[in-house]
């Protein structure tokens, strides 16, 4: 353990190490295979063996950010014809031609890039479909012809003729495509930053991150400044200020209204599931509505598979596998699945996270600091609780595509959640339940018209459920029960066409049709005081027109002006609504950038935190459409401006915003106070994001901070503004990465400033009368952790088959602070009665571990 600390310590401290590592970095430019092999030598310790004849006159010109040992050797192998085999378990690497008996061999590679086009379709006569490997090998059968036409999709064609050689030929690109990505590991590798500012998170090469040994999307993302959780979770996800109802996520165009398992502490997306995801946090494409704060855009894999591959692994909390499984040369089927075994074995990470969830005692004080004698939870101890929780998650998807110009993907997803919860205190049991589900179907089909011009189709079904029942027994005589159903299904077709000019300048536009229905069951039903029942059953609907549009101007000097609308009908509202959006982005110097956005965006369906004087310990927020009488339609108005600097390792990303919304409600934004009465308000946000990160090879060095200031106006509430609920207003993340010899090793520290809280001014303990000061006056504890993972990688003999041993933890000094404080009153003859105070505290030391084969 002693070791370990140093290690830890020399790690945070940004010591980096020499080579051992896995990445490799070098620029070479026609330079001879000898000489090249004589420079991995000196570098690797590797030793190459070789015929002198077979390396001569070979030339190898190629410039890497960065490659593992295997990726470099696939390079050397397509700019040369030979083949490398790096002997198993041995430092030697023998060098020999590629064999071609009968048989036609080239090597494809990218013109500009100089590296190999890999899992690449190619049509060979328009009869035989055939794709290059990862190495951008290509072989088939030599018919003796003089020729052959090879169709090599995104690229066009090109003739080849039989040979004794494998032949390298490099290609260009004939789709005509903007570059978007400007800086890539922009935080670590598979995080880069796009030209229009968006952040896209790869998961195959997804670097190492503080406390994660497997890549949740959801947890990743908070990495980028300006994106964080206020509650430690995945799913409570604040955007530059917003709350986590307020962001769009997407999971292969299904829209998803809930994405956490396990009170919302990890994602329900299968980590090896989700290919890529875009985050936007400002200058929104025009082709997302409905949401007046983030963008999560997740995807999964729509490449061809041309061998089965696949994966199992376990960690603290589940168990999961994917399989990919080619169907035929053009055709291929993806199935993913995960289920929890808590209620085989429940172990430390698990219980860790039982203490966060369940255990909501705290002291209570008054505004001067004096401790409060308050029932803060119904004298509940973790060891006299009874819980249980479950989850499952599958999804599947099928790629298709007939020709060159045509793809079809089909993709469906089901997740599952289930938490109960009971405890018993003096012959009097409670008892909680949460059940919810998220799920769809969708479908696209792309079809290149032209290498110019693109057009797609795409359908979705999103499906969402949520159950809450809290009962409450005497004696075993059931007294009162309360229940919270919602469910939403959501079904939409767009329709999307690109165009790109001969100035490389891009049009994009579409139509866009939805209709969500919406079903609310609440009721209270009371045993004792039956004239007190309530049952307040909601149906609603909302029929939506799209029309959108965004035209991208695009400059010689990598400059890019967009400028784009949505013109949108909602039919429970009866009202069209514009909204513009214009982004922006300049090259100042070949490493500096500035950019500017501004955007309007409206919200037609929120989530309402309307019962908190209800026994409720488990999440339970109600999704509600807007009908611009009680509940009106959210509007955001934003416009946002920020400087980029990259150079030599170096990044530096700044960027300012400034935000208002319209039509926020006081069920809306939860207040924890007893403020039964809607009322409708507004909110102004000013904000900073800031990223430095540093560099040195395969060491990885990044501090990212931000500032928020949430203001907020409900002259019902109270005459005065005042900080919003979700105001943080510092956040703070500083974190170092290292990798060498297939080992992982992260280590971060978090700190943010502790949410706004009303303070209790006086208190009666006879009468329980309580006043309280003004609202949002007071702040709770800063919160702050460090958290750390390693992961150690290695084959398994044979080729692609590998295993993966990690371990992280959360919290290492196992810190707990309240993150929040919900005070439970009702109102006795015109008093104010103070009956309950819950804490949501922060989570504990929290080890974890997981275990992975690929293959």
């Amino acid at each position: 353990m002693r070791y370990f600390k140093i290690l830890l310590s020399l790690l945070f401290l940004g010591i980096s190490m020499t080579y051992a590592q896995e990445n490799l970095f070098y620029e070479f430019e026609n330079t001879s295979l000898k000489e090249v092999i004589q420079q991995l030598e000196a570098d690797t310790q590797l030793s190459f063996s070789f015929a002198e004849d077979v390396v001569d006159e070979k030339k190898i010109t190629v410039q890497v950010d960065g490659l593992t040992l295997f990726e470099l050797l696939a390079v050397l192998e397509a700019q040369t014809g030979l083949h490398f085999e790096k002997i198993e378990g041995q430092p030697q690497v023998i060098v020999t031609p590629i064999s071609n008996s009968n048989q036609i061999c080239i090597s494809l590679l990218d013109q500009e890039t100089r590296l190999p086009i890999t899992e690449n379709q190619v049509v060979v006569d328009s009869i035989l479909v055939l794709e290059t490997n990862q190495k951008g090998l290509l072989q088939f059968e030599n018919t003796e012809q003089s020729s052959y036409l090879l169709h090599v999709s995104g690229y066009g064609s090109v003739s080849v003729h039989s040979s004794e050689d494998c032949v390298p030929i490099y290609l260009s690109p004939v789709y005509k495509q903007l570059k978007e990505v400007v800086v890539t590991s922009y935080i670590t590798t598979g995080i880069d930053r796009n030209r229009d500012g968006s952040i896209t998170l790869t998961q195959k090469p997804l670097g190492p991150i503080p406390g994660q040994t497997t890549p949740d999307i959801l947890q990743s993302i908070q990495m980028i400044p300006g994106v964080s959780s206020l509650d430690e979770s995945a799913s409570e996800i604040q955007i530059h200020g917003g709350t986590s109802d307020q962001n769009l996520v997407l999971f292969d165009h299904i829209r998803v209204f809930n994405s956490g398992y396990l009170y919302g502490m990890f994602s329900r997306f299968n980590p090896y599931a989700t290919e890529k995801a875009i985050i936007y946090k400002t200058g929104t494409s025009t082709v997302y509505g409905d949401r007046v704060s983030g963008v999560i855009d997740i995807t999964t894999d729509d490449t061809i598979a041309q061998k089965v591959s696949g994966g199992i692994g376990i960690d603290g909390l589940s168990a999961d596998g994917y399989l990919k499984i080619p169907l035929s040369q053009k055709s291929s089927l993806s199935l993913f699945a995960r289920n929890a075994y808590l209620d085989v074995f429940e172990g430390p990470t698990y219980e860790a996270y039982e203490r966060k969830i369940f255990n909501n005692t705290g002291i209570i004080t008054d505004s001067r600091g004096n401790p409060l004698n308050v029932n803060t939870d119904d004298d509940y101890t973790y060891e006299d609780s009874d819980n249980d929780f479950r989850f499952y998650d599958l999804n599947a998807k099928y790629v298709y595509q007939p020709s060159l110009k045509d793809k079809i993907a089909i993709s469906a997803l089901m997740t599952r959640n289930r938490t109960q919860f009971s405890f018993m205190n003096d012959g009097e049991t409670k008892k909680d339940s949460l059940t919810t589900g998220n799920g769809g179907v969708s479908a696209n089909w792309t079809h290149h018209t032209s290498p110019n011009q693109t057009e797609e189709i795409t359908a979705y079904f999103s499906s969402y459920d949520s159950y809450y029942k809290n009962e409450e027994l005497l004696d075993n005589e059931l007294e009162e029960t309360n229940i919270r159903g919602n469910r939403i299904s959501d079904f939409g077709l767009e329709l999307k066409s690109d165009r790109t000019f001969k100035n490389d300048d891009r049009l994009s536009f579409g139509y866009q049709l939805s209709n969500t229905n919406l079903e609310i069951d609440l009721s209270a039903i009371s045993n004792v005081e039956r004239e007190n029942n309530i049952s307040l059953p909601v149906h609603e609907s909302n029929f939506k027109n799209v029309l959108f549009g965004e035209y991208t101007i695009t400059k010689a000097n990598s400059g890019i002006y967009k400028l784009g609308i949505r013109a949108v009908h909602y039919g429970s509202l009866g009202n069209i609504y514009l909204e513009p959006r214009l982004n922006l982005e300049l090259p100042i110097s070949k490493s500096s950038r500035i950019r500017a956005g501004l955007e309007r965006r409206n919200q037609p369906i929120s989530q309402l935190i309307e019962f908190n004087q209800t026994e409720l310990r488990l999440d339970n927020n109600i999704w509600r459409l807007s009908d611009d009488v009680n509940f009106p339609l959210l509007q955001s108005n934003q416009i946002s401006a920020g400087l980029l600097f990259d150079k030599k390792g170096w990044t530096l990303d700044a960027e300012v915003f400034h935000k208002r919304l319209t039509g926020l409600t006081t069920y809306s934004q939860g207040f924890n106070l007893p403020r039964p009465e809607l009322s409708e308000g507004k909110s102004r946000i000013l904000g900073m994001d800031l990223l430095v990160k540093k560099r040195i090879q395969n060491y990885r060095f990044w501090m990212g901070y931000s500032f928020n200031d949430v203001n907020f106006t409900f002259d019902a509430v109270q005459e005065d503004s005042f900080s919003g609920n979700n105001d943080i207003t510092h956040s703070f993340r500083i974190s170092n990465s290292i990798q060498f010899n297939g080992l992982q090793l992260s280590l971060g520290w978090q700190y943010r400033t502790g949410l706004p809280v009303t303070l209790i001014e006086n208190y009666d303990e006879e009468t329980q009368q309580v006043n309280f000061g003004p609202l949002n006056a007071g702040r709770l504890p800063d919160f702050h952790r460090l958290d750390a993972s390693v992961v150690y990688q290695f084959g398994l003999g044979e080729r692609n088959s590998r295993m993966q041993l990690g371990f992280s933890v959360l919290n290492i000094y196992n810190r707990i602070v309240p993150l929040s404080i919900i005070h439970r009153t009702s109102q006795q003859n015109g008093e104010l009665i103070l009956e309950q105070v819950i804490h949501r505290r922060s989570l504990g030391l929290t080890p974890n571990f997981t275990l992975r084969v690929f293959f």
